[in-house]
């Protein structure tokens, strides 16, 4: 299978963290610290998914440093479906052990209100996100 190749249609850069509308119909959050995510962070993200895709819903894929973790408090808040009404489904790419543990609490404990999933390879994620762009 050839890989398709993804333009960045529009993209939003706030402090360490950018939010880009690709040309596939997915948008991508790249988290550029190891600082821990905070509610706050999840908030201005989430106005930049409204802004870049003009109010609807956009399959996420969610990248971060390799340390970089979410609170508890940013954990709570993400799996609330108020957090983000612009997002169909959650990818998050992980590169840590510990975002393995975090990851499974979060959808184990917090039971997120959208479809959510933790992978290690961006291209399973991708494909897992592809199946919810018909219903964006």
């Amino acid at each position: 299978m050839q890989p398709i190749e993804v333009e960045i249609l529009k993209k939003i850069e706030i402090d360490l963290k950018s939010v880009s509308l690709r040309s596939d119909g997915i948008v991508h959050v790249s988290i550029n610290t190891s600082e821990d995510v905070e509610v706050k962070d999840v908030i201005e993200i989430v106005a930049a998914v409204e802004e870049i895709g003009n109010g609807k819903k956009f399959p996420l894929l969610i990248k971060s440093q390799k340390y970089t973790l979410p609170s508890a408090e940013a954990r709570a808040y993400i799996a609330t479906p108020e957090s983000n009404p612009f997002a169909s489904a959650e990818a998050y790419v992980i590169q840590s052990f510990s975002q393995k543990l975090v990851g499974n609490i979060f959808i184990s404990f917090n039971k997120p209100a959208r479809p959510t999933r933790i992978f290690t390879s961006e291209e399973k994620a991708i494909e897992w996100l592809q199946t919810f762009l018909q219903s964006a």
